[in-house]
Formats: structure tokens, sequence, C-alpha cells
């Protein structure tokens, strides 16, 4: 029997990045899991369906992520060139900016995600 996947986890220290993902909860129906810290970030990372990282945090993790899914970091402001080399580091697929991408992230909870 496969173990039950544990929910999407967000790891940001960010209100306002917090505030753009709870929009996107309530349009997808999903309800996401938040961490301020990279150890709780890692907590059950293998058993996530998705990892969404603020841009505030993701200098902090050190080594990729093993998620069962994909690694999205995600920032309320155009990312400058050092969170896209943290981002390469972390094994993210994407790196998107909220709310102008919260329809793109809606539909990957609605599509992709059990």
């Amino acid at each position: 029997m496969t173990p039950k996947p544990f929910p999407v986890i967000a790891v940001t220290g960010s209100r306002l990045l917090r505030a753009e993902l709870r929009t996107v909860e309530q349009q997808a129906g999903y309800e996401f899991e938040y961490a301020d810290s990279v150890p709780q970030g890692r907590r059950y990372a293998s058993r996530r369906p998705l990892i969404v990282i603020g841009s505030d945090l993701v200098a902090r993790f050190r080594n990729r992520l093993a998620c069962r899914g994909i690694v999205v970091v995600a920032s309320v402001n155009p990312p400058d060139a050092r969170v896209w080399v943290h981002a390469e580091r972390v094994g993210a697929t994407y790196v998107i900016v909220l709310p102008t991408a919260s329809s793109w992230l809606v539909h990957h909870l609605l599509r992709d995600l059990p």
C-alpha cells in the first residue's frame, strides 16, 4: 500500500507571499501546509507533491530537495539573478511571480495533484 502523500508545503516567512498563496488555495480548493524555516520545509519533502519555496528563504536551502513532485520558487516581485541560482541549486522546476502566475499555479494544482 502506497503511503498517503502529504499536502503541498509552502516555505516562506513573507506575509505578502503567504497572502497570495492563500488566494491560490481558495481558488483551487486546495489547502497548503506552511513552514517558516528550512528544517520544517524539508520535513517529509519526499512525500510532498509540490513544494513552494519563497524567494525570501530559498538561499537558506543548501542542497537539492527530494520531492515526489515539483519544486517551485515563488516571489511577489520579479526575482533577481541570485534567486535563479538558488532555484537551480534546490532543483526548482519553475520560478514564478505572484499574483501574476496565480492562475498557472491554480491550474497546476487542479490538473496535476491528487
